[in-house]
């Protein structure tokens, strides 16, 4: 029983993996650029960028906070030189 139940995952994963594998990473690698531009937009004073002025910032940061940490340390972090590339 459990030798089917792995041959049954196996086959699942060699499914999702050759199928929709690559689309997923494709549009959470999107989805994380579109997010860091936006917040580059809004508080990219922090890093030296300034965009839109103050007041509407304010508005906008309610939203964003959360994310400010992970933001930062992903645009500070070194990158590799395969990493620059895709």
């Amino acid at each position: 029983m459990k030798f089917w139940k792995k041959v049954k995952t196996s086959l699942k994963n060699i499914i999702y993996g050759s199928t929709v594998a690559d689309m997923v990473r494709t549009y959470k690698k999107m989805a994380f650029d579109i997010n860091a531009a936006l917040m580059i937009v809004t508080i990219g004073d922090l890093i030296g960028v300034i965009v839109i002025p103050p007041i509407y910032k304010y508005n906008l940061l309610v939203h964003w906070f959360p994310y400010i940490d992970v933001w930062k340390r992903e645009l500070l972090r070194e990158k590799e030189f395969l990493e620059k590339l895709g």
